[in-house]
């Protein structure tokens, strides 16, 4: 076999691609192992059981770190959920036990 410059060059670019791959997979792989926000998790489990015909509950997002931007969620000024309202929603369906992990809720 001949090495040339030219195949030198694709060898590098293949085990550099392959570098960065593995690299790429693993950063993905530890982020996602990082626990979830608490309250975060109580509140899709929450938004899992219920049927929400207009869409109220769309940007609760499983992968937020932070459910205090949420529409109908209401926090402390500790970023803690207290609050959770869904007025004229049409929201139905079962209330997830998870709400007991909403330590702080003192309003439905």
């Amino acid at each position: 076999m001949v090495v040339t410059k030219k195949t030198t060059m694709m060898m590098f670019q293949l085990h550099l691609f392959s570098y960065l791959f593995l690299c790429l997979c693993f950063s993905t792989l530890t982020l996602s192992s990082e626990p979830r926000n608490p309250e975060v998790e109580a509140l899709i489990n929450i938004k899992n059981g219920l049927d929400d015909p207009h869409g109220a509950l769309n940007n609760w997002d499983e992968f937020s770190v932070d459910p205090c931007s949420w529409a109908m969620i209401t926090c402390s000024p500790d970023n803690l959920v207290t609050g959770l309202g869904a007025p004229s929603q049409s929201l139905s369906g079962i209330l997830s036990e998870s709400i007991g992990n909403l330590t702080n809720l003192r309003q439905v």
